[in-house]
């Protein structure tokens, strides 16, 4: 599969750059994923999309930015196949609705009316947004379902660590800004060629361009971005790989249980301890719920990805 796609990406590169002109106008299927169809247009409204939310995108050169978004298209239509399975589409439009309204007010906007003129200036379809959306959300429920009875928490083993670092620790907690890139190569020999375009990348693009092209991780969509996460939130492998990174420095690649994982420190600040014991507990289990789930999901689609037949047209 990774051998046909990445013949596939090259020429869907040139198709794209090369008719930039009179994409909207003409339709070509580029892919047929189990006889489903990955349109030119597809993939320029994914383009679309993906510089919406993250701008700084827009830095890629064309053929790199068409890469990514051909890799995002596929690996989301893998996703919508393999939901429709277990789910019917258009069911679900209260909760849709509802994701809409978060992500307009990530992006302040008020009213539908105001929705509609910004989607305008991206040339994307409200459709297109709400296929994305339920796509996701269809794709984690399903993941719940599958893996609900698997997720383990030692609820008192989370309380006795909790009480030992308050104990330990000073009344400042100190907070991580943090980007990733997640990468899964196969080999030894695929890893070190991975780490070596990687850090290619990384001195000739940056941080967040480069985990847009590489990451496996759903964060690639915003660049890596984490977010902020406290030191309490972090594995003992994590901290000790982060902790003396400087702000804008990026840590060795770490083994975790879904690939690889190299971790950027953007900003890095201490603030005052007033979480209660109670709510440290709950943020805790959640994190770890959340954590477990995203690995059952990256080894689920893994398993679905590699059983997906991915034809060029």
């Amino acid at each position: 599969m990774k051998k046909l796609i990445k013949f596939t990406l090259l020429s869907v590169s040139i198709f794209l750059i090369s008719s930039q002109n009179i994409i909207a106008e003409k339709i070509s299927i580029l892919y047929t994923i189990e006889n489903k169809p990955i349109t030119n247009i597809e993939i320029n409204n994914e383009i679309n999309y993906l510089i919406l939310i993250n701008p700084k995108l827009n830095d890629l050169n064309k053929e790199s930015l068409v890469i990514y978004a051909t890799k995002s298209i596929i690996r989301e239509k893998i996703k919508e196949i393999e939901v429709a399975k277990y789910f019917k589409f258009g069911q679900n439009q209260k909760v849709v609705n509802q994701n809409i309204q978060k992500f307009m007010s990530n992006f302040k906007i008020k009213d539908e009316n105001e929705f509609h003129k910004f989607l305008n200036n991206y040339n994307l379809p409200r459709k297109f947004i709400n296929k994305k959306i339920e796509i996701e959300l269809l794709w984690n429920q399903l993941i719940y379902e599958k893996y609900k009875n698997k997720i383990t928490i030692d609820i008192e083993k989370i309380k006795e660590n909790i009480k030992k670092k308050i104990n330990k620790e000073s009344n400042k907690l100190e907070e991580f800004l943090l980007y990733e890139i997640l990468f899964s190569p196969t080999t030894k020999k695929t890893l070190d060629n991975e780490i070596n375009k990687i850090y290619k990348s990384l001195n000739e693009i940056g941080f967040e361009n480069t985990a847009s092209i590489f990451s496996i991780s759903g964060t690639s969509k915003d660049g890596g971005k984490v977010g902020w996460v406290n030191e309490n939130q972090l594995s003992k492998t994590i901290i000790n790989n982060i902790k003396n990174l400087d702000n804008g420095q990026f840590s060795k690649p770490i083994n975790v249980s879904t690939g690889t994982l190299i971790l950027m420190v953007k900003e890095r600040k201490k603030t005052e301890k007033k979480i209660p014991f109670e709510q440290k507990v709950a943020n805790k289990i959640n994190n770890e719920r959340n954590k477990q789930l995203n690995q059952f999901s990256a080894i689920y689609f893994k398993k679905v990805e590699l059983n997906t037949r991915v034809n060029e047209k």
